[in-house]
């Protein structure tokens, strides 16, 4: 049974990630692997099939809010006011558009006070918002509210989200193959991109068996 984290594993999920990049997240991964009771193969390829899914292909550890379709912008996010809206947003550029998004979401304050970019999704598991950096951080350790950028560097992204599938118990789903629960425990009933992680989890089925 194969239930360690490669670079050779990573690089088969994203053929086109970057060795260099593909040999670090595995370190990391590997190395906390033991905090989220990563034991068994079909639990390392669900944790994997979803921070793929979170990473877009592990191609970053930092959420980008640049957008350039306006109309994109206005069907994605609900405090986006209308076409109009959008259109100022993207002339703005990825910091308002960062801080429009996501305020007062998620322990998140106004507009103003910034708090949308600060705490935009970071980490293997993309965490969002003041409230859930703050969470998160506890869990791992980490001051991640003070110091929020430490969440899009590898090894705390690495530790934070295997604290917080340990604290959220998806072992259990993982080990039932029941990616919508999976799903739902890291992203919430909406099971965002549900698709695109059964395809990873396929993947990642042939790599840890």
């Amino acid at each position: 049974m194969t239930v360690t984290i490669t670079a050779e594993g990573l690089k088969k999920i994203n053929p086109n990630l970057l060795d260099e990049r593909a040999r670090l997240y595995a370190s990391v991964l590997e190395a906390v692997r033991p905090l989220a009771d990563l034991s068994t193969g079909i639990r390392v390829r669900h944790f994997i099939a979803q921070i793929a899914q979170e990473t877009g292909g592990f191609r970053a550890l930092v959420e980008s809010t640049r957008y350039t379709k306006p109309d994109r912008l206005d069907a994605l996010f609900k405090n986006v006011q209308g076409p109009e809206h959008a259109r100022r947003l993207v002339a703005a550029g990825p910091v308002a558009i960062g801080n429009t998004i996501y305020a007062n979401k998620n322990g998140n304050g106004g507009v103003e006070s910034g708090d949308g970019f600060r705490f935009r999704g970071r980490g293997f598991m993309m965490v969002t918002g003041r409230a859930n950096y703050r969470n998160v951080g506890a869990m791992a350790g980490l001051p991640l509210e003070d110091q929020p950028d430490l969440l899009g560097e590898p090894e705390p992204a690495a530790k934070a989200a295997a604290m917080f599938w340990k604290s959220r118990a998806i072992n259990s789903a993982a080990d039932a193959n029941d990616i919508s629960m999976v799903t739902f425990l890291v992203n919430g009933p909406a099971r965002l991109h549900l698709a695109e992680r059964r395809a990873f989890l396929a993947t990642a089925q042939t790599i840890w068996n």
